[in-house]
């Protein structure tokens, strides 16, 4: 009789590779409201210590998979500010996050950013008419902000050690009055940490 076949055998990941898994997890489950920040930067610290795949296996044994979101079709604007959020979370840790292009601003966006460079960019997006509140926690890491002319920026960041630049840009021209009914509200905390607001005018043709 024929022996059977071995089992397959899966490959094996490093320790660093596992590690990383574990952290971009625990992201995703902080991002999904199943952790909270002091859980996060719990389970994170014993993420670093872990000297065994088990050891990280177990930070993660208690929580549900998260299964990826599909990539929606991209929609007019008109119908992406229709569809804009109440309020939405992005969280960066340790990565490179950038939000650009034909997206849907929600009214207030919660913003934690923690060793990592981030970038905000409105000019293509659906804005939503009224504040759009951006509420940021960032440590360590440096957070910018892009938008289009005309949309005021106000700012109340509280900051520690840090360089926040830019904010209340005026509409080109001077003494008109502002483009949209859009103001971006900035607030929250940022400790040893770069928050910078850039307005990008859009391209002007040959001809001009």
């Amino acid at each position: 009789m024929p022996s059977s076949p071995p089992p397959e055998q899966r490959p094996v990941l490093s320790l660093a590779d596992e590690r990383e898994r574990v952290i971009q997890q625990l992201s995703d489950h902080f991002a999904n409201d199943r952790l909270s920040l002091e859980e996060l930067e719990t389970r994170m610290e014993l993420a670093y210590k872990a000297s065994s795949s088990a050891d990280l296996q177990r930070l993660t044994a208690d929580l549900p998979s998260v299964a990826a979101a599909p990539v929606p079709a991209p929609l007019p604007a008109e119908e992406l500010a229709a569809m804009a959020p109440d309020r939405e979370r992005l969280v960066s840790v340790m990565s490179e996050t950038r939000r650009r292009g034909a997206w849907i601003v929600p009214q207030r966006l919660d913003l934690i950013a923690l060793m990592s460079d981030t970038t905000i960019d409105l000019t293509q997006a659906a804005l939503p008419t009224g504040i759009i509140d951006i509420h940021v926690r960032s440590i360590c890491a440096a957070v910018k902000i892009v938008v289009p002319p005309g949309i005021q920026v106000v700012s109340r960041l509280s900051s520690l050690m840090s360089s926040v630049r830019g904010g209340g840009e005026p509409n080109v021209g001077g003494g008109e009055e502002w483009k949209t009914g859009t103001v971006v509200r900035l607030s929250g905390w940022v400790l040893m940490a770069e928050v910078q607001t850039k307005v990008r005018h859009r391209e002007r043709s040959s001809e001009e």
